[in-house]
């Protein structure tokens, strides 16, 4: 007796149509998880600006003063080498050992990113200070001599100004933070929850290929008002080139830890005007209030001052 044989094999044209088939379902799916996978970066960004708003307040708490933005003198008493707003909130983000060793009480930075030994401790990639959705290196030359200092994403806001000032070491300015700031939360007479206090900075596509002008947790990478360590927000936010802006690699728009702690995302879209303010004059302070009360500054720029007088409503 002889039994059937009946072929399992699949034909050519078999295969070929269960390949497309898989082909169109991952391209139907990628998107979604490219989508899922974004949204967990994005709430690991938002977490990490929630943590350091807590440290922030914390701070207060301690100091009766949220943190200078910037020391902006050095062992020799000029204008560079100063500690920024992050290594002073280290005690309250779980790194009092790093804070230890690097003992900005006793220590400038200039000093201790002249000292072989201590140099690695400003290289220490800190998770609280990184936007995993940037593309950003972990590390970038500081002022040009050579010395690698870890970067940070997130930067804190000095209001509108992108230089003022009447001394040579206090940068005033009408934000939260600048050079030599104890800024209090009374005096954020616009409320805490109508005002920036840190924001997101990532790589601008200008300044990819020169990391001394990308932000650093340890300090500012040159004389001056601290551009590495703060933005302003007087340059509209993702600007394409100018490096004192807040910017972000997630679409549309940046997350922004305000004075109260909350953390909350602003669209590109938020209304963004200067009210033909000069933003570089030391002697516009006024100029701006007047132009605020006139209702020629945008929604975006009266955010990142702490006391613009204007009340408005920001739907969040």
């Amino acid at each position: 007796m002889h039994r059937n044989r009946h072929s399992s094999a699949f034909t050519l044209v078999e295969l070929l149509v269960v390949i497309a088939i898989i082909g169109i379902l991952v391209g139907l799916l990628l998107p979604a998880v490219q989508a899922a996978r974004e949204a967990g970066r994005r709430m690991q960004c938002a977490n990490n600006l929630k943590q350091l708003g807590l440290a922030m307040h914390n701070y207060h708490s301690s100091l009766q003063c949220f943190p200078p933005g910037f020391m902006a003198v050095n062992h020799l008493g000029t204008v560079s080498g100063g500690w920024a707003w992050g290594v002073l909130l280290m005690p309250f983000i779980e790194q009092c050992p790093l804070q230890d060793t690097l003992d900005p009480k006793r220590y400038t930075l200039s000093q201790v990113i002249t000292t072989p030994e201590l140099l690695p401790m400003l290289q220490m990639e800190l998770s609280v200070f990184r936007c995993p959705s940037s593309p950003m290196e972990k590390l970038r030359e500081f002022r040009g001599g050579g010395q690698l200092v870890a970067t940070a994403n997130y930067t804190c806001c000095r209001g509108f100004f992108s230089y003022s000032g009447n001394t040579h070491l206090q940068k005033l300015n009408n934000g939260m933070f600048y050079a030599l700031s104890s800024t209090r939360i009374a005096d954020v007479r616009d409320g805490t929850s109508n005002t920036i206090a840190l924001g997101e900075r990532t790589v601008l596509t200008a300044h990819a290929n020169d990391p001394s002008k990308w932000p650093s947790w340890c300090g500012p990478g040159g004389l001056g008002i601290g551009s590495t360590v703060s933005s302003c927000v007087s340059v509209p936010l993702n600007h394409p080139t100018n490096m004192h802006a807040f910017s972000s690699h997630h679409a549309d728009g940046a997350q922004f830890c305000f004075a109260d702690g909350s953390v909350h995302f602003l669209s590109n879209a938020l209304d963004s005007r200067d009210g033909g303010v000069d933003a570089s004059n030391a002697g516009t302070h006024a100029t701006f209030r007047e132009a605020a009360a006139a209702g020629l500054v945008g929604v975006y720029q009266l955010l990142g001052v702490i006391n613009d007088g204007q009340t408005f409503e920001l739907d969040l």
